[in-house]
């Protein structure tokens, strides 16, 4: 969407997530494409921050672009950063978004939109990339659970191995699950999302994984030994009514 280099806006491309409450939003195995903005509202602006994020989501869907903002409830920075999430099927559709920057030209709306993102000194810009989806997109409006792990060299594709996997097996327990690859801007990180319905949904799910037996040598295996990679970070998000 719109990344910010102290007060100038640089190459604004719209923002929904982690994957994550992909309203009217399907594809197949590879094909779904996400651009990420990350937000960090300054001490006592989170209020501004999120009508301003609602006040760009709501212009970008209007415009017909696949566009949700969540906030973060947990992780690095707390409830003060923001995952601004733009949605594609396909980079043919990227190219035709609805509010294109090619020559620095917008619709009045949302440049106007800009002109106020830009002016503003509600919050500083925290980090930008694309993701590509490497499984099914769960449509919907859910609590995230995010894990992102960085594969030991040449091991790639043993750990999307393994992922895949460990997804059967929260699938088995009420989660769903989406699978992400990170590309430009990030590492060669794989992304391990998890979707739950309700809080009630989540404790059930994270109960019945807790007394998996199957699970419980897996989990050692990705958080002790290490053998799929290192963590790279973790969040829990919910999006902006």
């Amino acid at each position: 969407m719109i990344i910010r280099r102290g007060k100038a806006i640089k190459n604004i491309k719209k923002i929904i997530l982690c994957v994550f409450c992909f309203c009217a939003y399907t594809n197949g195995y590879g094909d779904g494409i996400a651009d990420v903005y990350w937000y960090e509202a300054k001490p006592g602006k989170v209020a501004e921050v999120e009508a301003l994020m609602r006040e760009g989501r709501d212009i970008a869907v209007a415009r017909g672009q696949a566009t949700i903002v969540h906030k973060q409830n947990i992780g690095i920075g707390g409830e003060n950063r923001f995952l601004w999430l733009d949605l594609f099927e396909s980079y043919t559709q990227k190219a035709e978004q609805a509010y294109s920057d090619v020559g620095n030209i917008y619709a009045e709306d949302w440049k106007r939109y800009l002109d106020k993102f830009e002016s503003s000194d509600a919050f500083a810009t925290v980090a930008s990339y694309s993701m590509t989806s490497l499984d099914d997109i769960n449509p919907g409006n859910y609590i995230v659970q995010v894990y992102t792990w960085e594969p030991k060299p040449g091991e790639f594709a043993k750990s999307l191995a393994a992922m895949q996997e460990a997804k059967m097996i929260f699938e088995g327990h009420g989660y769903l699950i989406d699978i992400w690859q990170h590309g430009l801007g990030s590492g060669n990180y794989l992304q391990f999302v998890m979707l739950s319905t309700s809080r009630e949904a989540q404790a059930k799910s994270f109960q019945a994984l807790l007394e998996d037996q199957e699970w419980a040598p897996k989990q050692q295996d990705w958080f002790d030994k290490k053998t799929y990679g290192r963590l790279v970070e973790s969040y829990e998000m919910t999006a902006l009514d």
